[in-house]
């Protein structure tokens, strides 16, 4: 199995819980077809560099996950049905941008662990 990014672009006239819907809607037809979830990033509502549908405004979500190639063309064959998905980006993750984040992540916990110290000997904390 490889790891894949799929970007959604949904309505802004949607409400919280068709967006949750539909987000549970991609889980599931991930998770039924022997993939793994690794991760949910909702972006929310963002202004769109040019109108689409008349709108300015679209609902972001990312979802993180691994599969098989033959989910992509479901899941994406199910997002061109949804009249409120208005556009789907599915990227497969290589490994070598796997493990450059992974390093990015490690060296930001250590930056921010190595600020964090700083702030236990700040004399104004104590007061």
């Amino acid at each position: 199995m490889r790891q894949y990014e799929t970007m959604v672009l949904l309505s802004p006239d949607l409400e919280e819980e068709a967006v949750d819907e539909r987000i549970a809607n991609l889980e599931k037809q991930i998770t039924d077809n022997g993939g793994e979830i690794l991760s949910v990033d909702r972006w929310g509502k963002k202004r769109l560099a040019y109108a689409i549908n008349k709108q300015r405004h679209g609902i972001y979500f990312i979802v993180v996950y691994k599969s098989d190639f033959e989910i992509i063309q479901e899941i994406e064959r199910q997002l061109r049905l949804d009249e409120d998905s208005w556009r789907y980006m599915t990227v497969r993750m290589d490994d070598a941008l796997l493990r450059k984040m992974e390093t990015n992540v490690k060296r930001a916990a250590a930056r921010l662990e190595h600020l964090n110290e700083g702030r236990d000997k700040d004399r104004d904390r104590d007061r």
